[in-house]
């Protein structure tokens, strides 16, 4: 009897779960809660990663963007590269004049341009979502004009885009907080997943083979890793919060249950990045290429360039500064716990490192090498592929050195 008293009267220890942590961070009063809010809200259109909805949803003199997309992608990619400059510049032009004719005859801008001062009742956040991944996947489609990209375009320093993508780009700019003329993770791979996770605007879609399956992959691999890793966003401002309170034994449950998370998340990337879901000789010329941008100033791959709301998100954390915070109040439990996640994000780190040496060691004589931190690396830098091999390892080792 007194044992069954006993399992009401004694304290439980807390278990934290997905569903439960969304209730108490809701309830968490923070400006880190804030900051994970305008993420989910604004950057994501009310749900992290977003869940963007298409064409049926948008206003309708935009639906013909979705129309052009399909009408356009399979002129674009190539089963076989052209070495020929020549030839390249001449396919490059093809293309954009075919979508800059799509454009003018099927666009009205004058509608445009009210649409995209819509109401959320006529134009819902996940619709503005889906818009942004259609209008990112045009540009770096008129950009490049070819899949596998090719140095004649890289070597472009300008570009005048129609005033049919340029003007809905300026408005999702204004909406989104970014700067970057082109496309980034959110517009190119968050936005542009239908269910269930299938890529909405392929680059690949005249090759459905391997060519497909690695592009779908490789955006597979971040959405699934920010889907995972949302409970583990919410535990880090659980724990934010309940240290500020001084709540120690509770800012320790949340950050153990983060480590756990984070593992789960890690262990993803390791357990699906192979050759069998992203084709090593495929994967740089008709995955990674086609979301460089390399114009107007704006270097790297689009991955680099964050919307406001991941930026401040992020920001937030940096400045928070969790660890020193911690270590200034003498609490060694959590700093440790803090600890063992960096270790985790090292060990990670390391290991992307030897996982993309290969994909990033393929000859693609057609193109100027590049990589996510610098579009097109200078020849003096690495001017063969085990050179850019090198190179990347120098750049991944300075990330290695900056996770602390």
């Amino acid at each position: 009897m007194l044992s069954y008293l006993y399992s009401f009267w004694a304290p439980r220890e807390e278990v934290l779960t997905a569903d439960n942590v969304e209730r108490l961070v809701g309830k968490c009063d923070h400006e880190a809660v804030a900051r994970l809010t305008e993420l989910v809200e604004v950057g994501g259109g009310g749900c992290w990663p977003p869940r963007a909805t298409y064409e049926d949803t948008w206003p309708f003199c935009l639906r013909p963007y979705e129309a052009i997309y399909h009408e356009v992608a399979p002129h674009m990619t190539v089963a076989e590269s052209c070495l020929d400059d020549e030839q390249n510049r001449l396919s490059i032009d093809a293309f954009r004049d075919r979508l800059s004719t799509l454009l003018s005859q099927r666009i009205d801008l004058d509608s445009v341009e009210d649409a995209l001062l819509s109401d959320e009742r006529a134009f819902p956040p996940p619709a503005w979502m889906g818009f942004f991944a259609c209008i990112g996947f045009l540009r770096h489609a008129y950009r490049w004009g070819v899949v596998p990209i090719v140095r004649e375009a890289q070597n472009e320093l300008t570009l005048t885009f129609p005033e049919q993508l340029q003007l809905p780009w300026v408005a999702l700019q204004q909406r989104y907080g970014v700067t970057s003329s082109g496309g980034n993770l959110t517009s190119n791979v968050y936005a542009n997943y239908s269910e269930p996770l299938t890529l909405h605007f392929p680059v690949n879609a005249a090759l459905p083979g391997v060519h497909l399956k690695t592009e779908q992959w490789n955006s597979r691999m971040f959405y699934a890793m920010e889907e995972k890793a949302m409970p583990m966003y919410r535990l880090m401002a659980l724990s934010i919060g309940r240290l500020d309170t001084g709540d120690s034994a509770g800012t320790l449950r949340a950050l153990a249950a983060a480590g756990e998370i984070l593992r789960d998340v890690l262990r993803f990337f390791y357990d699906n990045l192979k050759d069998e879901n992203l084709s090593t000789p495929l994967w740089m010329a008709y995955t990674q290429g086609f979301h460089g941008w390399t114009l107007d100033g704006t270097d790297g791959v689009e991955a680099l360039h964050l919307p406001s709301a991941q930026r401040n998100w992020l920001n937030y954390l940096r400045e928070y500064d969790i660890r020193t915070k911690a270590s200034q109040r003498g609490d060694a439990a959590v700093v440790e716990a803090l600890e063992k996640m960096v270790s985790q994000l090292r060990v990670w780190r390391m290991g992307h490192m030897r996982r993309m040496m290969p994909y990033e060691g393929v000859p693609r004589p057609e193109r100027k090498n590049m990589t996510a931190g610098k579009s097109v690396v200078d020849a003096d830098l690495a001017p063969d592929e085990s050179a850019m091999v090198e190179h990347l390892k120098a750049q991944l080792a300075q990330r290695l050195s900056e996770t602390h």
